[in-house]
């Protein structure tokens, strides 16, 4: 990696970071588990009784919209330090946030409609649970709100430049070398990162054309998302660039030409078809190895 395509990062990315929260719904009954232990002359250690505390569904939409925001949360950044912070690119920060604030919302709004459920939820799982109900291992209303969160944070990449402890100017220096060095480690695994994701797509596809036989089609299926993970891949890769590195650009255009000529219906009717796109796809592979 060049000093020239770290240069200037400060201005092409930034830090950000997505916590959700919310009440799994799930208690230890440890008077069941002490009951099971004696039951079976075992160690009350060796085994707990966990119960759900509300009827399956109650949480699935908000279960459901928290999984699908970080899935994509995850696919549009890439990977930063140990601290929960991702790399989005200036170029791929206006779509992402509208996004972001499109699963909030739904999140939102999900969350009130399971609050203002909340107490007929309760009375069911009372008649559920029966003898195994306690109305201590449900939280106040005003609790409940609490365990449900959804937050996006944004914050500037850091510059060793910026660190500016009294520690005297040569240990200074080599705290700032540091830094520094930790941060073009950090960048090149996150290059390293979109090169992974596109030998990951390129390659499962090029297995599967392989291995499809038409006239049997279940052992070895060739299913949509083989080619539609691809064209879903090279939508955002631009804006994955963090460094502006016209190797991306190129397999970008590369995979784009030779692997979505074709599509998921022509590829499993056609053996010519599929011979050659996984010929194609055998090519870039072999061409993406020295980068990863």
């Amino acid at each position: 990696m060049t000093t020239q395509q770290t240069n200037g990062l400060a201005e092409r990315a930034m830090l950000v970071s997505l916590s959700i929260r919310q009440w799994s719904a799930a208690k230890t009954d440890k008077k069941v588990t002490r009951e099971v232990a004696d039951q079976h002359n075992s160690d009350v250690t060796m085994g707990k009784y966990h119960k759900a505390l509300l009827a399956k569904g109650a949480l699935d939409t908000i279960k459901r919209i928290a999984g699908e925001t970080r899935t994509e949360f995850y696919r549009r950044t890439l990977p930063w330090l140990d601290d929960g912070a991702r790399i989005l690119t200036s170029t791929g920060y206006m779509e992402t946030a509208e996004y972001i604030r499109k699963q909030q919302n739904e999140f939102d709004s999900a969350v009130q409609t399971f609050l203002d459920s909340y107490d007929s939820f309760v009375a069911d799982a009372r008649v559920r649970l029966n003898g195994l109900f306690d109305a201590g291992d449900y939280p106040s209303f005003a609790q409940l709100r609490g365990k449900f969160g959804f937050t996006f944070g944004v914050r500037p990449l850091p510059d060793a430049e910026d660190f500016r402890a009294d520690i005297g100017t040569e240990e200074l220096a080599k705290v700032r070398a540091n830094l520094e060095a930790e941060k073009t480690a950090t960048i090149q695994t996150a290059m390293h990162d979109v090169f992974a994701r596109m030998r990951e797509v390129v390659s499962k596809l090029a297995e599967r054309l392989k291995a499809y036989n038409p006239s049997k089609p279940g052992d070895a299926p060739f299913r949509d998302t083989l080619v539609t993970n691809i064209t879903d891949l090279l939508a955002i890769l631009p804006s994955l660039n963090l460094t502006g590195d016209p190797n991306v650009a190129r397999f970008t255009s590369e995979i784009q030409s030779s692997l979505t000529q074709y599509s998921a219906e022509e590829l499993r009717a056609n053996m010519f078809s599929r011979q050659d796109t996984a010929r194609r796809a055998d090519e870039i592979l072999a061409k993406m190895e020295q980068y990863l």
